[in-house]
């Protein structure tokens, strides 16, 4: 979980550069929507980041198929704004997965899916960096049943830069159990709070993050075996520093880490155990 920011392309998509890439009929059947459009994207960008209660607007089926047909089917030059488009991002925040900081984003997430809102198929601030277990996660999910918003918007969220993501490490024996929950102690604004433990839920961090630590600490303790004590202490000295530069702070590694300092010598001592 993390915010990505804005981008900052020369040039973002656009349905003016849709029509100008469209084939003539194409064209021509889109082209009277563009100040439409344009003024939805307008209102799109007014209530960001909440625009979770838009209404679409009216289109008729050949239009929103158009539209739709658009990003699917987007040209070499769409392609390549679009490229430059996630580029443009931060160099830190333009490899992971906003949603989850687990894996790489090879996919663009519809904040408001495309097949409901395809007027803002190639909107850029509709367009978000994804990876693939988050996108179908996600899904075409906008908001709860009592309409509020089920997802952190990651261009804008989360607001603050502390953690909300906390970690706690079981030991029992020669097992090891890591839980993670989501805990703000309050940090985070009101209105953003239930928004961010329904995006944690949601897209189950808790069992995704889980896995990951699972796999990490099973590594570690292969690699350390048969290593004298004081040579592990200083791996997993190495280890806590590391996570804490360069990661996310809500990635699962920082949580786990900081789950790891206040007790090192019981980490030690699982490591030890045979």
């Amino acid at each position: 979980m993390r915010r990505q920011g804005q981008y900052k392309p020369r040039r973002t998509p656009s349905v003016a550069t849709l029509i100008q890439e469209s084939t003539r009929d194409r064209a021509t059947l889109m082209s009277p929507l563009a100040p439409r459009i344009a003024a939805a994207a307008q209102a799109f960008d007014h209530r960001l980041p909440n625009v979770h209660g838009m209404q679409a607007i009216k289109l008729q089926k050949a239009e929103s198929a158009a539209l739709i047909d658009g990003y699917e089917g987007r040209t070499a030059d769409m392609k390549r704004l679009l490229a430059d488009m996630v580029d443009s991002l931060s160099p830190e925040n333009a490899d992971l997965c906003p949603y989850c900081s687990l894996d790489q984003n090879p996919d663009l997430d519809h904040f408001l899916p495309k097949a409901r809102f395809p007027e803002f198929s190639l909107h850029a601030r509709n367009l978000i960096p994804i990876c693939t277990p988050c996108n179908r996660k996600k899904g075409r999910r906008v908001k709860t049943a009592l309409g509020d918003r089920a997802f952190l918007n990651p261009i804008f969220e989360p607001s603050i830069d502390s953690p909300i993501i906390e970690a706690a490490i079981s030991y029992q024996g020669r097992k090891i159990s890591v839980t993670y929950t989501f805990n703000d102690r309050g940090l985070l604004p009101a209105e953003e709070r239930p928004i961010a433990e329904r995006h944690f839920e949601k897209l189950g961090l808790a069992i995704r993050y889980r896995k990951r630590a699972h796999g990490f600490l099973a590594s570690l303790k292969h690699s350390t075996s048969g290593m004298a004590v004081a040579v592990k202490a200083e791996v997993l000295r190495s280890k806590i520093a590391n996570a804490q530069y360069g990661k996310p702070v809500n990635d699962w590694e920082p949580a786990l880490t900081r789950a790891i300092q206040p007790n090192v010598p019981a980490m030690l001592a699982w490591l030890s155990r045979r």
